[in-house]
């Protein structure tokens, strides 16, 4: 199975959709505007049923999610060798960025719609 993170406030671009379909099946969820607190992140209920070779793609960056996901990848076994990875972590990574002049005269840059990758 393969699952998306994503906050309920973000769309995806439409470059981003399209490597999602190399994918054969995956479940969103959802992450509420508000966020989670650090209790509901400890208990992520994903964790408990990963398995070999599930995917968790980060679309929104939720950091201790990341490091907890993370830090649980690599598989020991009896004797305590790392065997191999229990699942995959992959974020949304973007180099380009757009730039963008406000009403008020301002530049700001802003994440380009083209060059996604998953890494």
């Amino acid at each position: 199975m393969n699952y998306l993170i994503i906050n309920e406030q973000h769309n995806l671009f439409l470059q981003q959709e399209q490597i999602l379909k190399n994918f054969d099946e995956v479940e969103i969820i959802k992450v509420p505007a508000a966020g989670w607190t650090l209790e509901k992140l400890k208990n992520f209920e994903v964790d408990n049923k990963l398995q070999s070779r599930d995917t968790v793609i980060f679309a929104s960056p939720i950091p201790f999610l990341i490091k907890e996901l993370t830090s649980q990848l690599v598989c020991p076994d009896m004797s305590g060798d790392n065997v191999g990875l229990k699942y995959n972590v992959l974020v949304f990574h973007n180099d380009k960025r757009d730039k963008l002049e406000l009403p008020n005269g301002k530049i700001i840059n802003r994440v380009s719609a083209e060059g996604w990758m998953l890494v």
